[in-house]
């Protein structure tokens, strides 16, 4: 996961962000991750890797437009990274050895990649993964 040049092939209409990206969550939940934010001041900047995510929603009242990113499978490793100013979230499922990829880009231009590892690859501790819900 270390590549940051990620084709997205699917853009998500803005009226199912919040229905989609809780599916995602439960499909992906517990699998490694990669968060970069590209094209910030540094152009590009790894805020975690290799951390187990824990779950991705968004929230859309009164036309915030902010995206949560949690990850962490324990309370002293959790970590939560939060996207404010979204205009698109795109996403790319699962290919090859690769597993699925989420782009989120603001409307001043900052894209922020969250690459997964393949969900059977890792997993959170037992018990854990059914306790937090996006």
């Amino acid at each position: 996961m270390t590549q940051s040049t990620i084709v997205i092939s699917r853009d998500i209409d803005p009226v199912r962000w919040n229905s989609f990206l809780a599916e995602f969550t439960r499909e992906n939940r517990g699998a490694h991750a990669r968060l970069e934010v590209l094209g910030s001041d540094p152009p590009r900047v790894v805020e975690t890797e290799d951390r187990p995510f824990d779950g991705i929603a968004a929230d859309v009242k009164d036309g915030e437009n902010i995206v949560w990113i949690a990850f962490g499978s324990t309370p002293d490793d959790h970590l939560t990274h939060g996207i404010h100013g979204v205009k698109a979230i795109r996403v790319r499922p699962p290919t090859g050895n690769a597993g699925a990829a989420v782009e989120i880009e603001t409307n001043d231009g900052v894209r922020t990649l969250l690459q997964l590892s393949r969900p059977e690859e890792y997993a959170l501790p037992p018990g854990t993964a059914g306790k937090r819900q996006s």
